[in-house]
Order: structure tokens, then C-alpha cells, then sequence
């Protein structure tokens, strides 16, 4: 990390309004209020001629020093902005701050003070709009929560409050229109026209009344006294439609805060806990319903709307085989998404563990994960996109695939070519990332799953083609013996772990490898060592998960680090 960068990280907390959630930033937004509002009391003390010739001199310093406060903190927010979007090209985050609402109004504060030196104008009194500083402190309690809801609120119905305006306008015009020919004769002065009848009018209508145009005649009274009354009930239809609206909000908003509550509670739930068996710490997977529900004491409701959407809960519908039957119990899966298509964990390792299948294939990213953690390697996982053929109602709990989502991480031309349909973004994001995680001599395990009977332990994938012109075979991995020590080392570990014989198998049906498979991509675009590791699907069952994953990661561990990246033919 650069110098500047720590600089900036350090001073984040007090200038960044994304970081201020401590004391510091609270600290800072009081101190620059303060300046404000003592700005504003020095423009009003000014206003008084005795106080400007005896203090002149204390007020100008004053102004120097909060000028000279006020103009720093504007250049650091600017110098900080890029903390927030640190993913954005610099140039169009600084760009975006300096045109942002408060940026330009920090600006108008500042610039009065120059102006007097290029122009006789004396500008000062600006400063007042500096005075708008003090939303900023508003979004940190509940006022601004009520100033942005109003803002919402006005924005959204601003079609019916459109329709009652022009209600109001109607009859201002009619009303005011009817007073003056009924006035005129007896008060030309008072309603020597109809545009002038208009202030008459708009205090009727709005039940003001100043009393400075009163009709005289009966008729003029009649009318009067209808027009206030249909006043009260106009202006009553965009006070109903704000204050409903409002507390329609607030009430949102409380649930929103609530849900926000549930959310962390179940967060939490998914604690890091010691694992024997693999000796190292990793969160919690998943958890049934019924758990969840029990233990936390939570609606079932709730919990159905926090895994709504792209977020890092879901369900997924486990099939059991009891006594012969067959049953289904709901399970709420967490995952730690901090990308557009998942997780992306980087460890500065040269073991990169990539499941780019974990929406489709059930347990093989937390598999994944827990190997990673076991590892301390890369890690890197598709969690929301999947090939729609194969989407099934065990993969994603009560909900399809969404088509926006449908796009396959594993078999794509997208790898290597463009393609007429759209590229996900999330999808151009996890290339990036896969690129990112290359390193001298990296090694890229690729972890898949299989259906199969349960001799079957893992299948074991490097076959990439047959040369066309020697007919030699081309692999991924460019030392085959170390392929074949893994696939020994699995096969002893297992049995040793279980006493039963399990077999590993290598290339078979994947013979015919797609040209478009991310083994391909890796091996031919990133020139790296890659192993393709099909796990069967039964010993990713909870009773199994923690002995195959303390399996493979001494396997990797022992046979595969270390892999060199020369590549060869066979």
C-alpha cells in the first residue's frame, strides 16, 4: 500500500461520509456546523454599522480562518472521494464529487470570499447558503430520515399533487375572475383588474386573509365566504396526500430498520467455529428452517424476505433418504458476497480455488470455501449465476433461476469470443478476477460436482485435446506424475478415513473437452496450471463434508503445491 493511500485510509473516518459512523466523523461534522452557524451570526452582527467599524478587523480574521477551514476540507473530501468507488476510474469519481449537490454548495460558500479581490461586487453574504452543510448532520438522525422521506414522497406523487395544483389554479382564476366583476363597480381601486384580483384570491384560498381586499357587495361576500370554504377543502387534498404518504413511509422504514435488525441476528447465527476434524476455523454453512425460526425466534415471513433477491442468503431444499422415504427439509444458506456474481477472496496465494457452479450444484461453494480456509489460498465463487437447463427446484429452494441470471460460468463462448447474446457484467467481473489471482506459477483448482454411485469418490479432469498434426495428447497440467500422486494420495486418505474403497478416476468421459470450458480458458489464455476436481455429490453431505475436506486439502497440500507451470505435450 502507497503512502498516500494510508494517508487517506487515516483520514477517511473524519471526512468520508460513507466512513462516518464513529466519534471522529461526528466530531468534524459539529466543528464545521458550528463555523456555519457562527459565519451566519457574523454576516448578521455586521449588518449593524456601530459593530462593523469597532470589530471590523476580528470579523475579517474570523472570515480568513473559517474560509481557510472550509476551503481544506473541500479539497480533502475531493482528494478522499475515490475511497468509496476505489473499483471507478479516478477521473470520473472526482468528477462525479465535484458536481455533486453539497460539493457545489461547500464551493459557493467558499468562492464569495475571492470574488471581492477580481471584482468590486461584495459577495459575502452568500456564505448564508453554507447553512445547507447542515443536511449532512441531518442524515445522521432521524430528521433527515423525515426530510428524505418528504423529498421521496414529493417525487413520487408529484402526479396528483400536479392535479391538485392545477384544481387550485382553476379556481383562483374563476374566483378571482367573479370577484372583480362583481367588485369593480363599487371598488375600482381595490379590483381594478383581474390580474391584480388574483392576490385576493390566493389569500382566500389559502384561508390567510390579510383583509387588504374585502368585498362589499352581498354577492362579492357570498362568493367570498364559497371560495374559502372550497379552500380549505383544496388545500386539505395535498396535506392528505403527503401526511398518508408519510406515515406510509415511516412505517416502511421501520420495517425496513427491522428487517435490517433480522438480518444482522441471522448473520450472526452463521458464526466461525472450530472444526476438529480439518483444525482450523470456518463459518457455518447453513441451517434449517425450523432452527432458525426456533432459535431466533423468527417469522417465517421475515425470513422469506431477507433470501429475496441477489444477497448473501438463500434457501435450498435438501432430499433425505429415512427408513426407505424420501424427505425434503428447507434449509436457509449463507454465503459472503462482496461482488457482482459472488465471493472473491484474495490471499496473495498461488493456489487459486475457483467453483464457478455453486448456484447450480448444491454445497460445493461452502465445500470450496472451507478448503480455501483450511489452505489460506484464493478463493473465488459464482453464487448467482447458472446454466437455466439446469436449474432444478432442490438448487434454489421455493424460487427458479431469474433470466437476467441465467448464464453458465463453466461451458461459455464468452471465455474466448465475443457472443451475440448479453455478457452479464458479473460475468466480465469474474474474468477479471480469474486474471487477477495469476501469479508465477500459479495453480487454478476448479471444483465441480457429479451425480454417481457411491464407489465413485472423485474424477479427476486435464485432458484438453489430441494435437491435430502429431496426434499427441495436450493436458492442463504439464506434470502428470504429480496428478497421479494426488489421485493415490485421495485414494489412501479415503480409505484410511473410512475404511471402504473408493475410486478415483481421471479424464474419461471428459474426454471431449468443449473448447469453451473454463479449463480451456485458464490453461490456454492465462498460461497457468489447471485441475478440474469432480467431487460426488453424496459425500458433500453434512456427515461427510469436514473428513473430505481435511482429504483433499492435505492431498493439494502435499502433491500439488508446488506444481511447475512449463507446459508440455504427452
Amino acid at each position: 500500500m502507497q503512502k498516500s493511500d494510508k494517508i487517506k485510509l487515516a483520514l477517511a473516518p473524519y471526512l468520508i461520509l460513507k466512513s462516518t459512523k464513529g466519534y471522529k466523523g461526528k466530531f468534524v461534522d459539529v466543528f464545521i456546523e458550528v463555523l456555519v452557524l457562527l459565519n451566519v451570526a457574523a454576516v448578521i452582527l455586521e449588518s449593524y454599522e456601530g459593530i462593523e467599524i469597532a470589530y471590523g478587523f476580528y470579523f475579517d480574521a474570523f472570515e480568513l480562518f473559517t474560509v481557510s477551514v472550509f476551503l481544506i476540507e473541500y479539497l480533502l473530501r475531493l482528494w478522499l472521494s475515490d475511497i468509496n468507488f476505489p473499483k471507478s476510474l479516478r477521473w470520473q469519481v472526482y468528477k462525479k464529487h465535484v458536481f455533486s449537490a453539497n460539493s457545489i454548495i461547500d464551493l459557493v460558500a467558499i468562492l464569495p470570499f475571492f470574488i471581492p479581490f477580481i471584482s468590486d461586487i461584495d459577495l459575502r453574504h452568500l456564505r448564508i447558503f453554507r447553512l445547507i452543510r447542515l443536511m449532512r448532520v441531518f442524515k445522521l438522525t432521524k430528521y433527515s430520515q423525515s426530510l428524505i422521506l418528504i423529498g421521496k414522497i414529493i417525487s413520487e406523487k408529484k402526479q396528483e399533487l400536479l392535479a391538485t395544483f392545477l384544481l387550485f389554479f382553476s379556481v383562483l382564476v374563476i374566483a378571482s375572475s367573479l370577484m372583480f366583476y362583481i367588485e369593480h363597480d363599487v371598488q375600482p381601486s381595490v379590483f381594478p383588474n383581474i390580474l391584480q384580483s388574483f392576490w385576493w384570491g390566493i389569500i382566500t384560498l389559502t384561508t390567510i386573509g390579510y383583509g387588504d381586499m374585502i368585498p362589499m357587495t352581498a354577492a362579492g361576500k357570498v362568493l367570498g365566504g364559497l371560495i374559502a370554504m372550497m379552500g380549505v377543502l383544496i388545500i386539505a387534498i395535498p396535506t392528505a396526500i403527503i401526511s398518508s404518504s408519510f406515515v406510509q413511509k415511516m412505517e416502511e422504514s421501520k420495517d425496513k430498520k427491522r428487517m435490517a435488525e433480522i438480518r444482522n441476528r441471522l448473520r450472526e447465527a452463521f458464526y466461525k467455529k472450530y472444526i476438529p476434524e480439518i483444525a482450523c476455523k470456518v463459518r457455518r454453512g447453513s441451517l434449517s428452517l425450523e432452527a432458525v425460526k426456533v432459535n431466533l425466534e423468527l417469522a417465517e415471513n421475515d425470513i422469506y424476505k431477507i433470501a429475496e433477491g441477489k444477497n448473501e442468503f438463500r434457501f435450498r431444499i435438501l432430499k433425505n433418504a429415512v427408513n426407505g422415504n424420501i424427505t425434503e427439509k428447507l434449509y436457509l444458506e449463507y454465503r459472503e458476497i462482496d461482488t457482482e456474481y459472488g465471493t472473491f477472496t484474495e490471499r496473495k496465494s498461488k493456489l487459486n480455488l475457483v467453483s464457478p457452479e455453486s448456484l447450480n450444484k448444491q454445497g460445493i461453494g461452502y465445500f470450496v470455501y472451507c478448503v480455501s480456509e483450511k489452505l489460506r489460498s484464493n478463493y473465488i465463487s459464482n453464487e448467482f449465476y447458472g446454466d437455466e437447463a439446469d436449474a432444478n427446484e432442490e438448487d434454489f429452494g421455493d424460487k427458479g433461476l431469474e433470466l437476467e441470471n441465467a448464464f453458465n460460468f463453466r461451458h461459455n463462448k464468452a471465455y474466448f469470443q465475443k457472443i451475440d447474446d448479453p455478457i452479464p457484467d458479473g460475468f466480465l467481473l469474474w474474468k477479471e478476477h480469474l486474471q487477477k489471482l495469476k501469479q508465477k506459477k500459479s495453480i487454478y483448482l476448479i471444483f465441480n460436482t457429479f451425480e454417481g454411485n457411491d464407489s465413485k469418490f472423485i474424477h479427476l479432469t486435464y485432458f484438453k485435446k489430441i494435437n491435430p498434426v502429431d496426434k499427441s495428447e495436450e493436458y492442463t497440467i504439464s506434470n502428470l506424475e504429480k496428478v497421479t500422486n494426488f489421485k493415490n494420495s485421495l485414494e489412501e486418505k479415503v480409505f484410511n478415513k473410512y475404511h471402504v474403497k473408493y475410486e478415483v478416476t481421471e479424464n474419461g468421459n471428459y474426454m471431449s473437452i468443449r473448447e469453451n470450458n473454463i479449463l480451456t480458458y485458464i490453461s490456454d489464455e492465462l498460461k497457468c496450471e489447471t485441475l478440474l476436481i469432480n467431487i460426488n455429490q453424496g459425500f458433500l453431505a453434512k456427515k461427510r463434508l469436514f473428513g473430505l475436506v481435511g482429504i483433499i486439502s492435505d492431498a493439494i497440500k502435499e502433491e500439488l503445491i508446488g506444481i511447475e507451470s512449463n507446459k508440455h505435450n504427452s
